[in-house]
């Protein structure tokens, strides 16, 4: 039995979505393709928590913290087919989440009192 069987039969015996076993590479694949909007909510629900995380921790304020979660995940969509590492789409998310709060911090250090 291999390890994928016996995950998908773990999933099936535990509830799990129809997404269940399934790698991020290929979910981000499929998005890419696809744009099917529930693959999406399974990227967005794997990796929102770590995403918001980030977020809440480097950006200057709630509001900009919500800013940047949601530009986050507007660039996944945006460029789910031209991330050279797949596999690592946590890595990918956590950078530019970091990279943009870095330029909310900017702007807002920059902006008149």
């Amino acid at each position: 039995m291999t390890l994928n069987l016996i995950l998908s039969h773990i999933c099936k015996l535990s509830g799990g979505n129809s997404f269940c076993g399934r790698s991020d590479a290929d979910l981000l694949g499929e998005y890419a393709r696809t744009h099917d909007e529930r693959v999406f909510e399974e990227l967005l629900r794997r990796h929102g928590r770590m995403v918001w995380n980030v977020c809440t921790r480097q950006a200057p304020d709630p509001h900009a913290a919500e800013d940047v979660f949601q530009a986050t995940f507007l660039a996944l969509a945006r460029h789910a087919g031209r991330i050279r590492r797949p596999a690592a789409i946590a890595a990918w998310l956590h950078g530019v989440a970091v990279r943009l709060a870095a330029r909310q911090t900017n702007r807002v250090a920059r902006a008149p009192s």
